[in-house]
Formats: structure tokens, C-alpha cells, sequence
């Protein structure tokens, strides 16, 4: 992006209707916001003006939820099911087919709603911004879509249309699929308990057990108290000139008058005692409850409208719990009351600042030794100060956030406006983060004891603190289920038979048509972009390619980075010894969680923390883009840095790659802990990837090895890890050195750099200095133990959950075949037209897809009533293809 852009707009200006309100640049984001109002309907617009072409647009509205249906969640489905304009069932899925949107999407949060599309194609921009607007304001909203959306009685069997009934619907099926996570139910409890008299103890995405509760008169209602332009908040972002957006909306704003503003958010009154909660989640029914509690404590902890308070408490929170080393997590981690940590930090919902910690992996009789180490932490720093390197490193990491351009910089401008603005506050009060993060700064100065005063004031004294302790229950799910029957039971007594079969039709009904195309006659109201429209060429990014000592590669991006840099470097690991791979995970949890050099993974931990924006490894598995003989397997080691800090960042990633340090053998026990706590939650939360890893561990050697590393057989090996660690740990420290040795081959090593020309100099420098270390040895493949299935598994993973993810890999052809580009577009068009037809708008599902990965072609469904029909439907899609 170049410099601040100029407009002749000023305050005062009257245009189209509108009226300007203020004019102000904002030199560091290289943005100008424009405030405008709609005196006619109370419209409210803001256009942050810059020249960056992924130009967003946005309508927003305030919608605190009234109860535990889910009402705004709802809403916001329905919404974008069809309008006046555009009769279409679902136009929102019709216009991902047309349109090379960046973004296109819609989101509920805990107060507010948000409708965002963004593109880097003017007219794409405008069309979608048009179905958008009538969508928001003019919609069908049938009691067919409430039906289908939120929830609608049919027969538990599709055999017995006269026996007993059960509850679907895609919102529905969606938090089924939220709350079968346990970490969700532990964010419900917490936010429910800390808030009982706001609207954040309401959950604002529905309660499986509640939304079958919402009336479709509700819903409409609900629609009309809130979804009117005098509540309405535009936010735009981009190089489209503000009188063009300006000449879009006047003619649509034309028609509203003012309204009634809605009721506002309240604050939570602040409690004089803390309370507690017990509560339960499921687990499966032959599963041992050993140590699988969770507990976690949580204060109301700050006001979520002043910046400089939340910039206090994000930097406070760094301190605590921000890396390995943070005193708050080493405490709770070195006390061996849970498996790991989470729920560490501050937040903010809404109007409020929280901070919570928690352990997974504990027992609830652990609940007050727990509270014991917590306090008895943050009294000694509250007493004795915070050490200044600490506060330093907080406030440097901090200092990321406010330059960094993120990937969806459009859609994180339109969060940061509207964390004000709903509230009627001023809409720029969040992006002057630079100015925020510099009075803070002042303030420390000012006050050396700044964070122990904090400390004190916002935890340790603070009597609006809640105490959760969620334990595990095999009953759970059984007891859950049987609630359910016999509240199905009660409204199946007050039903005849003919009634029965009368919902059974009308349910038949409703699949039938969500599963009928939209006629052309109603696709041809659609906005259509023109081959005009289109950029004649996409953005090209500057790449120069440079040879390194030992055959390395450097590609150097000549990209505005804002004071930030990035550095990758990606390890080919092509030839790694078959024995090795099921080590890997051990060798990267090294390098992210151990010590280094001579140091151990405090100082480690600390040296991280004050000098990087972040620095690890992960392992990839892909395939080359043209050569099908080719693997794409590497390590990537990334690091983010800030230009006064990449030389100690640079030597932080040095002596991660050349000297890691595996032989902290209590340290290394207690990460083995963590990660197979975190691995067994990750397995279920990521269902639909679980389930899709699993599959194609059969079907390609990088579906092999992805597996092996980050899938099922992991949850084995770490099982036996934390069972024998003695026995182990030799083997363990063996087999990470081997790893080590391997990867260090100036001749498997591509770096890719992102920055300031010095920074880049300065970066080739040390990567050539490291690289001369290093010896340059031939690639050559190896073994992996790859073995194709000679006939296709059809399997099944169970886990304690209300709904399923369903998932098929077909074998495709490789990237580089003619044909890939047209299998692309070709699962994207049946994605819409038949995936989400037959099981999303037919079979409930949340999710639906169809996607061409070379060299597989990948369907999966996600948070899905249904198993056995899913199947079904995939087994069809040849026939549907054919005819």
C-alpha cells in the first residue's frame, strides 16, 4: 500500500443525502476514515479510505440475545435465504459460485451481527453489496427457511412416519456440534456464569436444548427490532472512492425513515462474593474419568470500551501466562495438578474485559489446591513487582499487533471499528492502537509498580471471580438422550396419528424443496459479473531467487510489511529414514517447547517472548505444483520479527535449528503430558480433518505421513510415552538427535523472506553464516512404509459427540495434469449444487463439501445428523455427475 490517500471530502459536506461528519487521517494504518450520517433513515457509515484493492463492505447491527435460542444466530441464516430482489433460496451459495470474493461470509457474536463480503474486483464488490443489502433489510424470511434453519419436528425413522419425532435443523445441528465440545460447554459456563443479568449469560448462537423454543413469530420480531438502517453500521475499506459508495446507497436508503433504537447493553453488576459451578460434560461410556476435570477460575476483570484498559490487561495477561515461562503458567504447569493449560488470558465479550485460567486433565477435588497455587502466584508478584524484562517483552509483543497487516486486514479494521461503535462510541477508538500502546507505555513509566498494582486490583482482590470445576460423565449422553426422548415423547402424546403423519409430510416436503434447484427465472435476478469486470491480469508479488552457500535457495518478497518480518525456512525431508517419521513430532516439540544452546526452555521461552513475534516448526505433506514424481515434504521453521529486534530474533532461530536440546527430561515428561491431552481434544474438535487424515492414509504417501505425524497413531505413541517415560526417554532423546542430524543439510534448506530491504541484507547474512555450517549432502528418497489399500476402507471413529462428520477421498489426477483446473471449478460448482443441496438444505447439516486437493478429490460433511444418508449421497455423486 502507498502512502495516506487524499479526499476532498471535510466535515460539514453534504452528498447524496449524506452528511460528513469527520475526516480523519490515520498516518500508521495509511488510511483516511471517513464518518458520514443518512439523516433520513439514522444510517451510520464509515468508509476507512486507503489504497489497498481488497475493498470490504459490511452492514452490521447490535443484537444482545434475549434468551438461549439463538435467535440473532438464526436471524443471520435466514436472512441470506432469499429476498424481495433476489427470490432466490439461498442466494448467498449462488453467488459463491459467481463470484472470486476474498471473503463472503456472515458471523453472530455476542452482541452484534456482522455481514461482510470483501473482493479485490470492484463490481464484484458492488454486486454482492447489493445482495447483501436487500438481504438484511428486505428479507423472504418464510416459515419454511425458520423450519429449515432453526428447527422443525420429522419421524425419528423415516419408516415410521406416525412413530416417535425427533428435532432437526441446520442451526441446530451446528451447536450440537459446538456444545459436544467440552471446551465449548467450558466457554458457555464461564460466560453464562459470569454474566446472569446481561446479555452475555444468553448464549447468542442457541442452546441445542432451548432452540427448539423459538417461535418463527419471535424470529420475525426479532428482525424488526433490530435489522433497521437507524441501527445499522456501514463500514467500508479499500480504494473505492467514498462518493461510489455513497451513489450505492442512496437510492436503497431512500425509502426508511427513522426508526426506534434498540434497548442497550448493560453492564454486569459487579458481585461484592465470588461463586462457584459444578457441572458435567460427556464422555464415552466405557471411557475411565480419570483425570479428565476441568477447572477453571474467571474474573470480570476491566471495562471492554476503554482502550488503554485493554491494552493494560492484554499486556498484564502477556506477562502471566504468555509463553512457558510466564510465572502464572510455569506454576500452574509445575504444580501437576492438570495436564495443561487453557483459558489463560484476558478477553473481551462485548462491553466487558475478562481474565480467566484453567487445567485440563485434573481431578475436582484438586479445585482448592489449584485456587491455593493461583493466588499464592500472583500475590508474590502483586507484593514484589513484576520484573521489568517481563513487562518489556509484553510490550513488544504487543507492539505486533499494532503493526502487523494481517491476512484479512479488511475484515480486522471493520472487528476493530465496531468494538466501539456499537455502543455508540467513537468508531476509531480502536485502530489508534500505536497511540494507545504509547500512553501505556507512559503509564508503566509513570508507575513502575503498574502491574502489580493490577495485579492486585483486577485478581487478587477482585470478588467478581467464578470458580468452575466441569467434570467428566459416562452417563452424560445417555442421560442427555433420554431427556430428549421424553420431552419427544410429550409432544408425540399430544399428537394423533394423522397429525404425525402430517409433520412427517411436511418434513418430506421441506427436504424436497430445499433440494429443488432455484428456477432460472429467479437465478437471472442475480447480479452477474461481466469478463470485462475482471482485472486483465491477477497481482503479481515481486519475487527475486538467489543461490545460497550449499545449494539453499532465498526468495525474497517485495512486499509492504509495516515493520515486520517474516522468515521461512522449509526443510526437505524426502529420505528421512522410515524409522524416524513417527519421531518427528518429538523433534518439533523440541524446537517449540524445550531449550536450546546452552539454555533451558524458560530462558528459551523468554528470549522468544522479548525478541520474536513468534518462532516454531511444524511438518507439511504436499505435492509438487508440475512434477508428479515429485514430493513436497518439508519443515518449516517461521519466524516473525520487528526490525529493531531481528538480530536477536535471527539468533533465537540459530540456536533452535542448530543446537536444540531434547535432555530436560521432567520438562519433556510434563510436554508429553500436555500435548496428549491436547492431542485427544484436538482429534474430536477437529472431527471433520480427524476423519479426513484417516482416510487418506491409505490412498497417497503424504496421506501416510500425515497420519503417522499428526494423526491417530500419535495418540498411541504419546500414550505410551506418558505410561513409560523412564523406559522411553533414552530411545525418545536418540531419535530426536537423529532427526536433528538429518535436517541439518544446507542442501534441503529454501528460505523465503518478507520485509525492509536492511532487514532482508541482514537476514541473508545470518542465513549464510548458518547454512556454511552445515554440510551439503545429495537428497535422495527413501522408504516410508507407505502401503495402498487394495480395497477401500470403510471405517468408523467414535467419539462422545450429538452429530457426525462424514468424509470419502477419491484418488484424482496430480496437479500438473491438463485436467486439474477443470476438476477445480468442477467440485467448486458441485459443492453448491449438489453437496449443499443434499445434505446441508436436504440433510441438515451444517457443513458440506466438495474440493479438489491433487491428487484426491475430498467429501465431507460437518456437524451432520446423518451417517448412513450422507454415504448414500456421496455414493451418488458419479450418477448426479453423469447425468
Amino acid at each position: 500500500m502507498s502512502e495516506t490517500p487524499a479526499t476532498a471530502l471535510k466535515p460539514g459536506d453534504e452528498l447524496r443525502g449524506f452528511r460528513v461528519k469527520a475526516v480523519t487521517p490515520v498516518e500508521k494504518l495509511r488510511l483516511v476514515a471517513c464518518e458520514l450520517e443518512h439523516p433520513g433513515s439514522g444510517a451510520r457509515i464509515l468508509h476507512l479510505a486507503c489504497d489497498d484493492a481488497e475493498n470490504l463492505f459490511s452492514i452490521s447491527f447490535p443484537t444482545p440475545p434475549p434468551d438461549d435460542t439463538g435467535v440473532p444466530h438464526i436471524l443471520e441464516h435466514a436472512v441470506l435465504s432469499g429476498s424481495e430482489r433476489f427470490p432466490v433460496r439461498d442466494p448467498f451459495f449462488e453467488m459463491v459460485k459467481m463470484s472470486p470474493a476474498t471473503f463472503i461470509n456472515a458471523m453472530t457474536g455476542f452482541d452484534r451481527t456482522y455481514y461482510p463480503v470483501a473482493s479485490n474486483v470492484q463490481q464484484d464488490l458492488l454486486n454482492l453489496a447489493e445482495v447483501y443489502f436487500d438481504a438484511v433489510f428486505h428479507p423472504l424470511l418464510t416459515e419454511e427457511t425458520f423450519q429449515r434453519e432453526a428447527h422443525h419436528l420429522a419421524p425419528a425413522s423415516p419408516d415410521d412416519p406416525a412413530g416417535k419425532l425427533t428435532v432437526n435443523g441446520i442451526v441446530y445441528n451446528e451447536m450440537k456440534a459446538y456444545f459436544s465440545r467440552p471446551e465449548g460447554r467450558v466457554a458457555r459456563l464461564i460466560t453464562r456464569g459470569l454474566f446472569p443479568d446481561t446479555a452475555y449469560g444468553h448464549e447468542s448462537g442457541g442452546d441445542p436444548e432451548y432452540i427448539p423454543d423459538l417461535t418463527y413469530d419471535e424470529l420475525r420480531r426479532f428482525h424488526a427490532s433490530w435489522y433497521h438502517p437507524g441501527n445499522a453500521l456501514f463500514v467500508f475499506y479499500g480504494n473505492i472512492p467514498t462518493p461510489d459508495y455513497l451513489a450505492f446507497l442512496e437510492e436503497r436508503l431512500a425509502p426508511f425513515s427513522r426508526g426506534d433504537a434498540g434497548p442497550e447493553v448493560k453492564h454486569q453488576t459487579r458481585w461484592t462474593e465470588p461463586r462457584s459451578l459444578v457441572d458435567t460434560y460427556a464422555i464415552g461410556a466405557d471411557e475411565s474419568a480419570a483425570e479428565k476435570t476441568f477447572l477453571v477460575t474467571n474474573w470480570l476483570a476491566g471495562d471492554g470500551l476503554d482502550p488503554e484498559d485493554r491494552v493494560l490487561m492484554q499486556i498484564l495477561s502477556t506477562i502471566l501466562v504468555g509463553d512457558d515461562a510466564a510465572p502464572l503458567k510455569k506454576a500452574v504447569i509445575d504444580s501437576k495438578l492438570g495436564h495443561d493449560i487453557l483459558f489463560a488470558g484476558a478477553s473481551s465479550i462485548g462491553l466487558e474485559t475478562t481474565f480467566a485460567v484453567g487445567v485440563r486433565g485434573s481431578e475436582p477435588e484438586r479445585m482448592d489446591a489449584f485456587l491455593d497455587v493461583v493466588t499464592k502466584t500472583l500475590t508474590t508478584l502483586a507484593d514484589e513487582g513484576v520484573e521489568p524484562e517481563l513487562v518489556e517483552a509484553a510490550f513488544n509483543q504487543y507492539a505486533y499487533q499494532c503493526r502487523e497487516i494481517s491476512r484479512m486486514r479488511p475484515l480486522q479494521m471493520m472487528q476493530h471499528v465496531l468494538e466501539s461503535w456499537v455502543y455508540g462510541g467513537d468508531p476509531l477508538l480502536f485502530l489508534r492502537e500505536d497511540e494507545t500502546l504509547e500512553a501505556c507505555r507512559e503509564s508503566y513509566a509513570a508507575e513502575p509498580d503498574l502491574f502489580a498494582r493490577l495485579t492486585r486490583e483486577r485478581l487478587l482482590d477482585n470478588a467478581h471471580r467464578l470458580d468452575l470445576v466441569m467434570t467428566p460423565d459416562t452417563a452424560w449422553q445417555v442421560r442427555t438422550d433420554a431427556a430428549f426422548a421424553e420431552r419427544m415423547k410429550g409432544v408425540r402424546a399430544e399428537l394423533s396419528d394423522d397429525d404425525a403423519r402430517g409433520l412427517a409430510a411436511q418434513a418430506e416436503e421441506l427436504q424436497k424443496n430445499a433440494g429443488t434447484p432455484n428456477p432460472p427465472e429467479a437465478l437471472a435476478t442475480l447480479p452477474q459479473l461481466k469478463l470485462g469486470d475482471l482485472p486483465p491480469k491477477p497481482v503479481h508479488i515481486p519475487t527475486a531467487a538467489e543461490e545460497l552457500p550449499g545449494g539453499a535457495t532465498l526468495l525474497r518478497n517485495d512486499v509492504f510489511a509495516n515493520g515486520v518480518n517474516y522468515l521461512a525456512l522449509n526443510v526437505d525431508l524426502r529420505g528421512l529414514p522410515a524409522e524416524l517419521w513417527p519421531w518427528l513430532p518429538r523433534y518439533i516439540e523440541t524446537i517449540n517447547q524445550l531449550g536450546a544452546a546452552g539454555m533451558n526452555y524458560e530462558q528459551m521461552a523468554r528470549r522468544k517472548t522479548a525478541h520474536t513475534g513468534g518462532v516454531g516448526c511444524h511438518a507439511n505433506f504436499g505435492v509438487h505444483a508440475t512434477d508428479p514424481e515429485a514430493a513436497v515434504w518439508g519443515l518449516r521453521f517461521a519466524l516473525k520479527a520487528l526490525d529493531e529486534q531481528l538480530g536477536p530474533a535471527l539468533d533465537v532461530l540459530r540456536d533452535l535449528l542448530l543446537e536444540p536440546d531434547p535432555r530436560d527430561h521432567e520438562r519433556f515428561r510434563d510436554v508429553i503430558v500436555q500435548r496428549l491431552a491436547g492431542l485427544r481434544m484436538h482429534l474430536v474438535n477437529e472431527g471433520p480433518g480427524t476423519a479426513q487424515r484417516h482416510a487418506k492414509r491409505v490412498l497417497t504417501p503424504e496421506g501416510h505421513l500425515d497420519e503417522i505425524v499428526h494423526g491417530l497413531p500419535q495418540l498411541e505413541r504419546l500414550g505410551a510415552l506418558n505410561g513409560r517415560f523412564d523406559d522411553l526417554a533414552d530411545e525418545m532423546m536418540a531419535k530426536i538427535d537423529a532427526v536433528a542430524a538429518f535436517i541439518r543439510n544446507s542442501a534441503r534448506v529454501t528460505a523465503s523472506f518478507t520485509g525492509a530491504d536492511p532487514a532482508a541484507a541482514s537476514t541473508r547474512q545470518a542465513l549464510t553464516a548458518w547454512l556454511e555450517l552445515m554440510p551439503a549432502a545429495p537428497i535422495e528418497d527413501g522408504p516410508t512404509g507407505f502401503s495402498p489399500a487394495a480395497e477401500p476402507p470403510r471405517e468408523g471413529l467414535a467419539a462422545p459427540m450429538q452429530v457426525a462428520h462424514c468424509t470419502q477421498i477419491i484418488p484424482a489426477p496430480h496437479p500438473s495434469h491438463p485436467d486439474a483446473p477443470l476438476l477445480f471449478l468442477g467440485m467448486q460448482l458441485l459443492r453448491v449444487d449438489y453437496m449443499i443441496s443434499e445434505l446441508r438444505f436436504k440433510g441438515n447439516a451444517y457443513g458440506a463439501s466438495c474440493s479438489y486437493h491433487g491428487p484426491a478429490i475430498v467429501l465431507s460433511t460437518y456437524a451432520d445428523p446423518h451417517v448412513a444418508r450422507t454415504l448414500g449421497v456421496f455414493a451418488a455423486l458419479p450418477e448426479y455427475v453423469h447425468t
